[in-house]
């Protein structure tokens, strides 16, 4: 019985350490989504500030003072 409780104990360690593997390696994933998302977001932020700007300044040609 002992032994049974051995095996157990030892099967269930091994398992831990798996499972805390898959959740490093879920959260460096997830890491490097975010960080993929933040830049894509600044990219996208930029882009848009300069098609605004440009569009003011297109408007501000056609305006007779």
């Amino acid at each position: 019985m002992i032994q049974t409780e051995l095996k157990t104990i030892k099967q269930f360690q091994k398992r831990k350490i798996q499972v805390e593997k898959e959740l490093d390696d879920l959260k460096e994933n997830l890491r490097n989504i975010e960080q993929k998302h933040q830049e894509t977001l600044r990219r996208l932020e930029g882009r848009f500030l300069e098609e605004k700007v440009q569009h003011i300044c297109i408007n501000k040609k056609y305006i007779v003072y």
